[in-house]
């Protein structure tokens, strides 16, 4: 098996199966498709939230080791070179109870992103009751927005929105964290608005 069937199997098969059924509960009492994907947003959020909260404890311990053990390293990688260096830097870590793989508890967060994008990407992308169904000035959920037409070019305007709130917020949590988290996030955050730029703005609609 493949690392994506594997995943397929334990986690995106099994969160596509609770994203239908919270979607078909939520439908069955509203009946409007559109506020059906708002109330699914809603309780996945919850449902994930301690999961967040964890991976966010696990970033900030992760942060702290860093700037612990930052000055040090950067005096070993300017005194020394080769495998000098790397053994006096795996004695270093060692004495302080590191290791290299802990600086992916860093990327939980991002790690946490993949599952139920996925899910959601496949699950909301082929829902066929989204289809021709309009909500509030978005015509059609199954399709991208094109909320903003100029000179008869379509601009989809909801993966813009998303971006910039990714981006603000993203800029008010990342207060202190070091560079290479910046970049994993906004990273992230453009990685959206490309793939999801014409996207169903349904899907869209739920991030």
């Amino acid at each position: 098996m493949t690392f994506f069937s594997i995943l397929e199997t334990l986690f995106i098969g099994p969160l596509k199966l609770v994203f239908e059924v919270i979607f078909s509960v939520a439908n069955s009492f509203v009946g409007n498709p559109g506020l059906s994907i708002i109330f699914l947003s809603l309780v996945m959020n919850i449902l994930v939230l301690p999961l967040y909260r964890r991976a966010d404890a696990m970033q900030e311990a992760a942060r702290d080791i860093d700037n612990k053990l930052n000055k040090g390293v950067t005096h070993i990688k300017k005194t020394f070179s080769g495998d000098e260096r790397m053994m006096i830097l795996q004695t270093y870590y060692r004495q302080n109870h590191y290791k290299p793989t802990d600086a992916l508890h860093g990327s939980v967060s991002l790690l946490l992103e993949i599952p139920f994008f996925m899910a959601a990407y496949q699950f909301l992308s082929h829902l066929e009751i989204l289809n021709g169904v309009s909500f509030g000035p978005i015509k059609d959920l199954s399709a991208p927005d094109g909320l903003i037409v100029i000179g008869g070019f379509a601009i989809n305007l909801l993966p813009i929105l998303m971006t910039s709130v990714n981006v603000i917020s993203s800029a008010l949590y990342l207060k202190g964290f070091p560079l290479k988290t910046k970049i994993q996030l906004y990273g992230m955050a453009v990685f959206f608005l490309i793939f999801l730029y014409t996207s169903p703005s349904g899907l869209v609609f739920y991030w």
